[in-house]
């Protein structure tokens, strides 16, 4: 019988644990537009990203975009849309609709959000905050 070569052996690639026992209810709109948000603020590290789009799955507010420069040119922000490349994806946070709930950060698998203090008297605009865009070919295959 011929020898034959032992097969190669697989890398294991640990995959991020995704946690799914959030429990989700009703809020009163009134209470969250009086509540206090605390002074922190999501923040953005665009070279960790992998375009998983795991933060905007799991965000209850909807606050979370990732838009391409095609959408961002079709909404009249044409000199944004100029800064971009055509390959980037622009990440959007919507700072009057985030709660600071922290789900976003925890489900983020490479740390690319971060919730940071808002300090020495430094406030975070409301209203959408652009925080950075990331190549496409940073997706996670």
């Amino acid at each position: 019988m011929p020898d034959v070569p032992e097969p190669k052996r697989m890398e294991i690639i640990e995959k991020p644990i995704f946690r799914d026992d959030y429990e989700m209810g009703l809020v009163d709109s009134d209470w969250l537009r009086g509540a206090v948000k605390p002074k922190r603020f999501i923040d953005f590290i665009p070279e960790q990203c992998i375009l998983c789009e795991g933060c905007v799955d799991i965000c209850p507010w909807y606050c979370i975009f990732m838009v391409n420069p095609t959408a961002v040119e079709d909404s009249g922000n044409v000199e944004l849309a100029r800064q971009m490349d055509t390959d980037d994806i622009l990440f959007l946070i919507d700072d009057n609709a985030c709660t600071r709930c922290n789900l976003c950060v925890e489900r983020c698998p490479t740390g690319a959000l971060v919730q940071s203090e808002v300090t020495g008297g430094r406030k975070k605009r409301g209203g959408g905050r652009a925080l950075g865009t990331v190549p496409e070919k940073q997706r996670a295959s």
